[in-house]
Order: structure tokens, then C-alpha cells, then sequence
């Protein structure tokens, strides 16, 4: 039997027969650790030539007249869209206030037309007749209104 070194001090005896492929396994790593050691160093090297190429196009596009002409025009058109919706914004607050003050006045214009009473006028009526029906129920008489009559009412 013939003995082989395992971890650098250990010997172990392995059959004659085992050797032989045992050293062909051995070439075999080698040749493939001899391999990979190759293909990483070419990726490696075709990964900086990579990124050479990517920082030297970020530079000729970062350089380019076109680029900074169309951050100019953006940057302009920005500020103008943004005045722009402004005054558009100022506009649309000035017709709703319009639009809201006008549809009062035909509410109003509406009310008087039809000769129907106000929100205030049937809350005050409300009132009067709540007074009137305590006086009722504790037997007072009652008082007449502090309100003037208007013209048609009884």
C-alpha cells in the first residue's frame, strides 16, 4: 500500500490501485484550478475595459451641447408652466368666487319673485310660534309680536 500525505503532516495509506486515479484527479484540478484562474483574470479585464468605455460615453453625453441646451429648455419650461398654472389657478378662484355670488343673487331674485319666505324669515316664524306654545302651555296670554306686520299679512 502506498501512503499519501493529507493536510501536510497526516499520512494515509491508500491502495495501490486508488493511486493512479488519485493522481489523474489531482492533474485534473490542477489543469481546471489553472482554467478558472485564466477566465477570471480575462473577466476581470474585459470588465475595466467595460466600464472605460461606459465612463468614456458618460463623459462625451455629459459633455455634449445638445444635453445642457435641453436641461436649459426644461428648466425654462418649468418655470414658465409653473407661472402659467398660476395665473390659471388665480383665474379659476376668481370665476368660482363669481360664479357663487352670482347664484345667490338669482336665489335671492328667485325667493323675492315667488313671494316664499327667507331662511331667516321661517327660522324667526319658527321661533315666535315655539314662544307662543310655551305661553300656551302656562296659560299666558300672549303678547303680540315685537316684529312690524309687513304689507298683505293679517
Amino acid at each position: 500500500m502506498a501512503e499519501v500525505q493529507k493536510n501536510g503532516a497526516k499520512r494515509i495509506k491508500v491502495p495501490e490501485f486508488l493511486n493512479d486515479q488519485l493522481e489523474s484527479a489531482k492533474e485534473r484540478l490542477s489543469k481546471l484550478e489553472v482554467s478558472a484562474e485564466k477566465a477570471l483574470k480575462e473577466l476581470l479585464q474585459k470588465g475595466k475595459a467595460s466600464r472605460k468605455d461606459l465612463e468614456a460615453l458618460v463623459a462625451r453625453i455629459s459633455k455634449d451641447d445638445r444635453v445642457a441646451e435641453l436641461k436649459g429648455k426644461l428648466e425654462k419650461l418649468q418655470k414658465t408652466g409653473a407661472v402659467r398654472a398660476e395665473e390659471l389657478r388665480d383665474r379659476a378662484e376668481t370665476f368660482r368666487a363669481e360664479a357663487l355670488e352670482r347664484i345667490g343673487e338669482f336665489q335671492e331674485k328667485a325667493v323675492k319673485f315667488l313671494g316664499v319666505a327667507t331662511r331667516e324669515q321661517v327660522e324667526e316664524l319658527h321661533r315666535e310660534l315655539d314662544r307662543l306654545a310655551k305661553r300656551f302651555e302656562k296659560g299666558q296670554k300672549a303678547r303680540p309680536s315685537k316684529r312690524p306686520a309687513r304689507k298683505g299679512e293679517v
